[in-house]
């Protein structure tokens, strides 16, 4: 049994088995332009995994089969030439990601056309600084003079097919061709035979269940995240879109598959396999009305919560809840219905509710919800918030840890809109880039650790401090007393723009004297004393902190 329940087909028309050296095997590929089907994944490998497979093929490991679906179905797929698809058709039903490295390593010329290079990174499900560039990679010689594969970040050459060839000797790459001329038949092979190693996501059973001639849920979706390059949803994962139509689907109808709505495999198996029967392609129209729903979810949360990046939500699963809502809303939002929103938000991210076992559980439910507050305006009925105690937070730096948390404090310090002592607002786009320079986020310098002064929790989350660019790079590794009463010196605003500086940015002080009276002590020449010090005063701080950031959830939780 496959992974939704299908059995083999009982018989094919022919499988050859094909033992092919590496010059044959890009023949292969060359004189019958072979092609990934529409309902494959796209492609998903790191650098480090197209390396792995060269260092595999050094050492004379074995690397797995290739299986190619030989039809004459009218199948959309993208050929790994950019040539069109001839009449008859080889597509890779298993070794996509092996087959891809191979082919445009060794044809870096064809990889490097724009119609393929475009394509190919078109169908990647990768982010942008993940794609891989094929025609940079050359074989060197590492430390033990042993070929390993390189890609510099200065173009210095090519890829050798000839010494690869020599490298590999006669390795033969097993080529499977089976003859099937239904296509139903060829997506139970597809998902049994990924079944052997990693089980395949449950996105591309689904993907591959409810695809036939007249749906093409994979097509719309990569269209559609194509169209929307440039934005945040374009890198939505693909799983989001099809609980979200899973969800719409069951509250649409509902004597279909069942009066309870969840996303279980086996809902999703019921839901599958009306889409694929279906006599019309009425479906693929809800799928894409579906899918703009998930975009126009990544608006709100653009709009209402500052969020610019994905990894920025306490959990991207709440995308699916919040869609459904964008799906059946018609019209403008009443002033209920976004403040509805707003404590679903920061109630769902303080509870973690789609976190793990509690995904399945609430989903169904607040999906319900969702479409009766878009409907009919009625309010939601979510569980009290247990406020996180300070102990929750040790361990939770500004880039590790528990990301809920970690991106629920972010979120809370952009509500309170900060701004720095001239007045001017701190936006989320003037400092994104810094947050890969560690001095740039903390109220208090992590460089004390360096001096032996601070403590390992100088990088907890509570430190978190919003900064543009040139102001951060003017404060840099000094102490808080002493940067700002050089910006204030150098921009002399007023007591009440200074005052506002710390209360949008959540700090315990109204002054830069509460400053300095807050880190006396910390001026002795002995280290040891400035280190004791220190601890009791960052301990303080962070207590204080914790305590303004609770304030400001309280707040948001109730929609304010």
């Amino acid at each position: 049994m496959s992974h939704f329940g299908k059995k083999l087909p009982a018989s094919m028309k022919g499988t050859e088995v094909k033992p092919l050296s590496i010059l044959k095997l890009l023949d292969f590929v060359k004189n019958h332009h072979v092609a990934i089907p529409e309902f494959q994944r796209g492609f998903v490998w790191k650098e480090r995994q197209v390396k792995d497979l060269f260092d595999s093929l050094v050492k004379k490991y074995p690397i797995g089969s290739i299986i190619i679906w030989k039809t004459r179905q009218k199948i959309d797929a993208r050929t790994l030439d950019g040539e069109d698809l001839p009449r008859e058709r080889y597509l890779v039903l298993d070794g996509q990601q092996r087959l891809t490295s191979l082919y445009y390593l060794c044809r870096q010329q064809v990889f490097a056309q724009g119609r393929v290079k475009v394509k190919f990174h078109e169908s990647c499900d990768r982010s942008v600084n993940q794609l891989i560039d094929f025609e940079k990679f050359i074989i060197v010689k590492n430390d033990k003079g042993r070929p390993e594969l390189k890609r510099p970040k200065e173009y210095s050459g090519k890829f050798d097919l000839g010494k690869f060839e020599k490298i590999i000797g006669k390795y033969k790459f097993p080529l499977i061709i089976i003859d099937l001329d239904k296509y139903s038949d060829a997506i139970v092979v597809f998902e049994r035979i990924n079944q052997a190693g990693t089980r395949l996501a449950t996105e591309s059973i689904f993907l591959s269940e409810t695809w036939n001639t007249r749906t093409q849920f994979g097509k719309i979706l990569k269209k559609w995240k194509m169209d929307n390059a440039k934005y945040p949803s374009s890198k939505i994962d693909t799983i989001i879109f099809i609980h979200t139509f899973a969800l719409i689907f069951q509250l649409r109808y509902r004597n279909k598959v069942g009066r309870t709505v969840e996303v279980g495999v086996r809902n999703l198996k019921r839901i599958a396999v009306f889409v694929r029967d279906d006599s019309t392609d009425k479906y693929n129209r809800l799928f894409f009305d579906c899918v703009c729903a998930v975009g126009k979810a990544v608006d709100y949360l653009i709009t209402n919560f500052n969020i610019y990046k994905l990894g920025d939500l306490p959990s991207q699963t709440m995308l699916t809840v919040l869609s459904v809502y964008f799906y059946f809303k018609e019209g403008n939002h009443t002033a209920h219905q976004m403040r509805e929103l707003k404590k679903w938000f920061w109630r769902s991210s303080i509870t973690n509710r789609y976190i793990g076992s509690g995904y399945n559980q609430n989903i169904g439910p607040d999906a319900e919800q969702m479409q009766e507050l878009a409907d009919h305006d009625r309010s939601l009925k979510l569980p009290p918030v247990t406020k996180p105690e300070l102990s929750e937070f040790k361990g939770i730096d500004l880039r590790t840890g528990r990301s809920t948390l970690r991106n629920l404090i972010k979120l809370a310090l952009w509500s309170s809109k900060p701004t720095f002592i001239n007045n001017q607002e701190v936006k989320p786009q003037d400092i994104e880039s810094q947050h890969s320079m560690p001095q740039y986020d903390h109220f208090y310098p992590s460089n004390l650790l360096k001096k032996g002064i601070g403590e390992e929790n100088i990088n907890n989350i509570l430190n978190l401090h919003y900064l543009d660019k040139p102001t951060n790079v003017r404060k840099y590794e000094k102490l808080p007393s002493v940067w700002l009463e050089q910006e204030i010196k150098k921009l002399k605003p007023t007591s009440n723009a200074v005052k506002k500086y710390f209360k949008s940015e959540l700090l315990p002080f109204e002054s830069l004297s509460d400053v300095k009276k807050f880190e006396k002590g910390l001026f002795q020449k002995r280290i040891k004393s400035r280190k004791e010090a220190f601890e009791k005063i960052y301990t303080r701080f962070l207590k204080q902190r914790h305590r303004l950031f609770l304030d400001v959830l309280e707040k948001m939780q109730k929609g304010n």
